[in-house]
Formats: C-alpha cells, sequence, structure tokens
C-alpha cells in the first residue's frame, strides 16, 4: 500500500495482530544507501514478536536518507489517524531506523514504548532527549555485544535507556535471531 505524505507516497504495509491489545507500532528499517527496507530481516523478527504479542505493526519504506525523519512523522501520523492506538504507542528502529527514531524523540514525537534495535551509537548522534514530561515513555534498546557499529558503553550510558547486550551477537544477529526474538519478547512483557 501507499500513503500519501506532504513530501510524497510511502510504500507500506500495516500488520494487525490476530489479538489485538490496542497497541500500535511503527517500525523503521536500517540505512536505504546500503539496501535498507521493510523487508529486512531483523525487522521481520521484531514485527513477528510484536503482532504475535497483540500488537499492530506498521512498516515502511524510507525514500532516501534525507527526510528520513519527515517520513517517520507521516507514518505515525497515519497509524494515528487510521489505527489509533488504544494503550499505546511504540515506535522502533533498527540500525539507522533506530537513529531516526531518535532524532523524532528529540523532535518532540510522544511515544508511550520505544525500541532501539542496533542502534550505532557512536557512529551517528545520539544527543540528550527532552525531559519525561516531553520525550517518551519506556526506552529500551537491545545490541550485540560484538556489534562493530554499536559503542555499547555509550549506549549503556544514555540515560533513561534499559538496555540488552546479548553476547557473541554482531550487527546483524547472525545466526542469533533466536535470542533477538526473546529479548523482544522480555520487552513487551516489561510494557504489561
Amino acid at each position: 500500500m501507499q500513503i500519501d505524505g506532504p513530501d510524497g507516497p510511502l510504500e507500506a504495509r500495516y500488520d494487525p495482530p490476530q489479538a489485538p491489545s490496542g497497541a500500535q507500532a511503527v517500525l523503521c528499517h536500517p540505512h536505504p544507501d546500503y539496501g535498507g527496507s521493510m523487508d529486512d530481516a531483523v525487522l521481520d523478527t521484531v514485527a513477528g514478536r510484536l503482532l504475535n504479542a497483540g500488537v499492530g505493526v506498521l512498516r515502511f519504506n524510507f525514500r532516501g536518507v534525507e527526510g528520513a525523519l519527515e517520513d517517520l512523522l507521516t507514518a505515525v501520523d497515519w497509524l494515528s489517524r487510521t489505527h489509533p492506538p488504544t494503550t499505546s504507542l511504540w515506535v522502533g528502529g533498527y540500525s539507522f531506523g533506530a537513529w531516526v527514531v531518535w532524532r523524532a524523540l528529540a523532535a518532540g514525537l510522544r511515544a508511550d514504548r520505544v525500541l532501539l534495535v542496533a542502534p550505532p551509537v557512536g557512529r551517528m548522534d545520539f544527543g540528550p532527549l527532552p525531559d519525561r514530561g516531553a520525550g517518551p515513555g519506556i526506552v529500551n534498546a537491545i545490541a550485540g555485544s560484538t556489534d562493530s557499529f554499536v559503542d555499547a558503553a555509550a549506549l549503556q550510558a544514555l540515560p533513561g535507556v534499559a538496555t540488552t547486550l546479548l553476547d557473541h551477537t554482531d550487527h546483524f544477529f547472525s545466526g542469533r535471531q533466536r535470542e533477538l526474538a526473546a529479548a523482544v519478547d522480555e520487552v513487551v512483557v516489561g510494557a504489561d
């Protein structure tokens, strides 16, 4: 499907959960210049676990690097208008997508839950977020202990971010999809 936005249409897919919890999520994919898309395998794992927990999931393709923040805000606006969350709004992203989510939060996006998967802290700017009154609800990050794109110490030092580091796991969660799924499940359980 396509979502009409002020800067052009976004290619998107909305997956409704079989047993809705009232929560809705928007997920952002990795860097589009390096093959990232809404069909990314890591994003599939995250989406599958959220759907299993009753969270509706909207994924979309960035139109490019420039305008990625506006694309995310367009997707959130569409989801809020067409499938308004009755309990909570989640936003999440993997790698570059996590950075776009962080930028949106810094710009004032309100979300009840935030999930950052392999956020490239140390390679991209993850500056301070607004205080809790204007900022996000609970922020969780999941990354690998051997991820060369994530500065694990800097990630763990981000204020207000609960971090899970998966042992012997790289940026792509190679051979570690089950461990990633279990970590997402723990985040979802913590949301109840």
